[in-house]
């Protein structure tokens, strides 16, 4: 009824699942027909979902782009900062040896003038010692050698007494021998005179 043809029923016409009703004089004007049998393009709404898509893809593609770059900025400045901590450390290490160093000569300097003065100091105190030992030596020897003049003299004095003393002995001796001589010669003169 009401224009439709009985020999086209309704059936799907476009890709939405939308039917589409073709009607008699449709059916008549091929042009007509082409033009209801053309797949209809998407409407204004889906345009714009379409868009509002594009849009959001855009939006998220952009973040992940920006996530992603600030990753490897942040990559890039943790390994720059690492690199010059890096390097900081080894300028650290290396200054830290050469003050090490320095302090270690500084030490091992002050040490040998210690020690070069102690020395100094040793060997002065045994010069010194060693030339009071050697005015005591000396001191000794002196007076070892007055002890041994004065024994020297003591004998040759008691060898001199001794003489002395024999001498004296030799002249009673012979004092006592010719007074015993001229008594025996007194006794003898009155025994002759009486004969």
């Amino acid at each position: 009824s009401s224009g439709i043809n009985a020999e086209w029923p309704l059936r799907p016409g476009d890709e939405f699942g939308r039917v589409i009703s073709l009607r008699k004089k449709d059916r008549e004007s091929p042009d007509r027909d082409r033009e209801i049998r053309k797949p209809r393009g998407p409407d204004i709404y889906d345009k714009r979902e379409d868009m509002l898509r594009r849009k959001r893809q855009a939006n998220i593609e952009s973040k992940l782009t920006e996530v992603e770059t600030q990753r490897m900025m942040d990559e890039c400045v943790n390994k720059r900062i690492k690199e010059e901590m890096e390097k900081k450390d080894a300028a650290i290490d290396v200054e830290v040896c050469r003050r090490v160093d320095n302090a270690k000569q500084v030490l091992e300097r002050q040490m040998k003038e210690e020690l070069q003065a102690k020395k100094d100091e040793m060997e002065r105190e045994m010069a010194e010692q060693e030339e009071e030992h050697l005015k005591e030596i000396q001191s000794l020897q002196s007076i070892v050698e007055e002890l041994k003049r004065d024994q020297e003299e003591a004998k040759l004095r008691l060898d001199e007494e001794r003489l002395e003393v024999v001498d004296a002995k030799r002249r009673i001796e012979e004092e006592r021998q010719a007074l015993e001589k001229e008594l025996k010669k007194k006794e003898k003169v009155p025994t002759a005179t009486l004969r």
